[in-house]
């Protein structure tokens, strides 16, 4: 990895963890103790080398907003994949939650196309300090292009109630809402359909 590649993962994950900070979804995910703040770094760090590895990683020409979206059905997952996952259980993860999200896990991705190629939308967020400006749109802009110049359409889950009405009115629809007793919270699957040009 060179180093434009670790600056860009630095800014990255500060985008990242910024946003995780008070995601019901990964608050329910990550051990919650004295080290919270360096679960929630364990995340992003999974969640931006996961995408890394599939082309997936987007950010905006002033370097203040960052999107994380890959082909799902791209590749099989790989020994570095399994590398990635056990990392992510070790340093961010209890084992008294690992069944739940494991779990989870299997759910969500049953909901999911089982094969064929779509776009997987894992995350998208601005700094604080990027509040306003047009680094959201740019990288919405982009994927959504690609989605709809290659036919693709988008899939993501979201657990936060305010982006999922963003996301509405991007022009995804919620096809399945789910109320997870275990880790008590609500999840929302959306998809958006590509655009014919």
């Amino acid at each position: 990895m060179g180093n434009g590649t670790k600056e860009i993962k630095q800014k990255v994950m500060e985008v990242i963890t910024e946003s995780f900070d008070s995601n019901p979804s990964v608050n329910s995910v990550i051990k919650n103790d004295g080290k919270r703040k360096q679960r929630i770094k364990a995340l992003s760090d999974y969640s931006f080398e996961t995408s890394l590895m599939r082309d997936g990683v987007y950010v905006s020409c002033d370097g203040e907003g960052v999107a994380l979206c890959y082909k799902y059905n791209l590749k099989k997952e790989s020994f570095r994949d399994y590398l990635n996952q056990v990392k992510l259980v070790v340093r961010a993860i209890s084992l008294s939650r690992v069944l739940s999200v494991m779990k989870r896990e299997a759910y969500v991705k049953s909901l999911r196309p089982a094969s064929g190629e779509f776009l997987y939308f894992w995350f998208l967020g601005v700094s604080n300090k990027a509040r306003g400006t047009n680094a959201a749109w740019e990288l919405k802009e982009m994927i959504f292009n690609d989605a709809d110049n290659n036919k693709l359409p988008i899939y993501l889950e979201t657990s936060v109630e305010k982006n999922k009405r963003v996301y509405q009115r991007f022009g995804f629809e919620v096809y399945h809402i789910w109320e997870s007793k275990d880790l008590r919270t609500t999840l929302w699957f959306m998809r958006r359909m590509p655009m014919s040009n």
